[in-house]
């Protein structure tokens, strides 16, 4: 097929198919042009990059009205039973309903993204040994009792602690070891 120039109404033409459908491919083709052609005049020519990108976001909202029409009132789809259409008294298919609970969380997380959590305020004492992991303790348990901080920031606060603690006996133990080792090594000398 001769792609012809790329007209201002055969960019009208690509536009209105990209909102429609989505598909640069089929807007391509709807317009009589190539993706190359379009692509070069993207490039050139700022107005008609913005229009793409309207076209785009519009695609977008249909497309989220989609997912969430069928994630809120749902698809009918025919009952099968036996690898038959079940059929009512009338001989008309049956339907049932059928919802996405995946596309109701994916629309749930794009309008309403998991909150992070916000940062705690609260001067942890320095740990340098596994002794000092007694302090923190305690220095959380008050921080909770004058209401400081909450009794989850604090048992955050204390995984930290925890974590800290044996990340220190891990480092311990392998000292230990290489310390036996040696000792071993020098002794078959």
């Amino acid at each position: 097929m001769k792609r012809l120039r790329l007209t201002r109404a055969r960019q009208e033409e690509f536009l209105r198919a990209l909102a429609d459908t989505g598909s640069i491919t089929a807007a391509v083709v709807a317009a009589g042009t190539s993706r190359t052609r379009v692509y070069e005049l993207r490039k050139v020519d700022s107005v008609f990059a913005a229009d793409w990108d309207e076209a785009e976001e519009a695609a977008t909202d249909r497309l989220e009205s989609e997912a969430r029409r069928r994630a809120l009132e749902g698809v009918a789809e025919p009952i099968v039973s036996a690898g038959k259409l079940v059929r009512d008294d009338d001989g008309q298919p049956v339907a049932m309903r059928r919802y996405s609970d995946q596309l109701l969380v994916t629309l749930l997380r794009m309008h309403r993204p998991v909150q992070r959590a916000t940062p705690v305020r609260f001067a942890l004492p320095v740990l340098s040994c596994a002794a000092d992991a007694t302090t923190a303790m305690a220095s959380i348990t008050v921080a909770v009792a004058s209401g400081e901080i909450s009794p989850s920031e604090a048992a955050e606060l204390s995984k930290l602690v925890e974590a800290y603690v044996k990340a220190l006996e891990a480092s311990e133990f392998e000292q230990r070891l290489r310390v036996l080792e040696a000792k071993k090594d020098g002794k078959r000398l």
